[in-house]
Parts: C-alpha cells; structure tokens; sequence
C-alpha cells in the first residue's frame, strides 16, 4: 500500500511517519524532515499539487494542523487547515488515493461560531465531497506529547492540568479528554488500509479501541 503523508513535522504526524513502513511512504513537507528514510517532496504548500501530479497513492494521510496564534491571523490559519488541507486532498484523490484521513478537532462544525471548529468543520466537509471511497475523520481533544518547535503557552499550560481534568470529565463526554498524539498515531495506523466504504468519524473511545487492538 503506498501512502502519501502531510504534516510530518507535527505531533500526530511525525508519530505516524515513523510508524509506517518507510519504502512505501511519500511525505510532502514544507521543509526536510530528519530521521526518516521515506521519499521527500519538498516545497511551498502551494506547490503541492505540482509535486503529487503524476504519482499513485493508495492512501492519503493529513495531519496538518496549526493555531491562529501560531499562524499570525485567522487568514493565514485558514490557508493551512482549510485551503492546504483541500488542496492536499484534492491532489491525493487525483493520484489515485482511494482512502483520506484526516486529523481534525473535537467539536469541529461547518456551522460553528467558534472560526477555530467552523475552519475545521469546513475542512472535513470539503474533504468529503472529493469522492473518495473512504473517508476517516480524527476528531481527538487536546493532544499531549512532546512537541517540538515554537512554545504554545495554552497548550502547554492545559496539557499540564489534563490530568486533573480529565479525572472529572465523565465517560459521556470522554471525547473532550486529552489524548496522547501516539494513540491517535496507532489507531490511523490501525486503520490505514480498511475495506469499508463510507465516512468514519472517530473521537477518543474509537482511537483508544483502534490503537489498543494493535498494542
């Protein structure tokens, strides 16, 4: 199965990369990304599409992902988790992916208030109307692990309290519990490949079920 990967140099993403077998993973990268012996398509994220056409990928995996603060503007947020998420996928589906999946947001909603979960919630819609035969849609709560590059002081500051939090979160709403970034890894990995047809939406039970099923 050959696997075509965007945002490896994120939390989920990296773990995913390094999970997969290396000589059937492609990564389209903004910049070279170490310790990997997959093959590298590097470039602007508008350049993309130009990098993909041509190829033939069974599966596409997209962990892109950023914050409005991080990004500078909601204008610029948008141009990654809407406009690079789109245009990634439609350029996947053009090489043939017949299997899209999709690192989103707990409460993610085309019809949000919220322009956060309204950009994610758009994401996953557009996504859905590319045709792909199956679509899986992560939608994780806040995501712990090790993150590398610039600080985010929110995150950082409510991943230290997710513990206490998440002990008071009752089973009915344990899709708003933190998750590790290595669950979610495993359970994309889990389901990498899968012959059912249709959209699939999986919050925390579903990952923690996928990504303990593999060990």
């Amino acid at each position: 199965m050959t696997v075509i990967l965007a945002g490896a140099t994120g939390l989920v993403g990296g773990a995913v990369a390094k999970s997969l077998p290396q000589d059937t993973l492609t990564i389209v990268t903004r910049r070279a990304v170490e310790g990997l012996a997959a093959h590298l398509l590097i470039g602007a994220m508008d350049e993309w599409p130009r990098l993909i056409a041509g190829q033939s990928f069974d599966l596409a995996i997209c962990c892109l992902g950023t914050t409005i603060k991080q990004a500078g503007s909601k204008e610029a947020f948008a141009a990654v988790d809407l406009d690079g998420v789109m245009a990634f996928a439609a350029a996947a589906r053009s090489a043939g992916a017949r299997q899209f999946m999709m690192v989103s947001s707990v409460g993610a909603q085309a019809t949000a208030s919220n322009f956060y979960l309204k950009t994610k919630g758009q994401a996953e819609a557009a996504v859905q109307g590319l045709g792909f035969v199956r679509v899986d849609i992560f939608r994780p709560g806040l995501l712990r692990g090790n993150r590398t590059g610039p600080a985010r002081i929110g995150e950082s500051l409510a991943m230290s309290v997710s513990p206490l939090t998440d002990m008071f979160t009752p089973r009915a709403l344990d899709k708003y519990r933190s998750i590790a970034a290595d669950t979610i890894a495993k359970a994309i990995c889990a389901l990498a490949g899968r012959a059912d047809e249709g959209v699939f939406i999986h919050h925390n039970r579903d990952m923690l079920r996928e990504a303990t099923a593999i060990g």
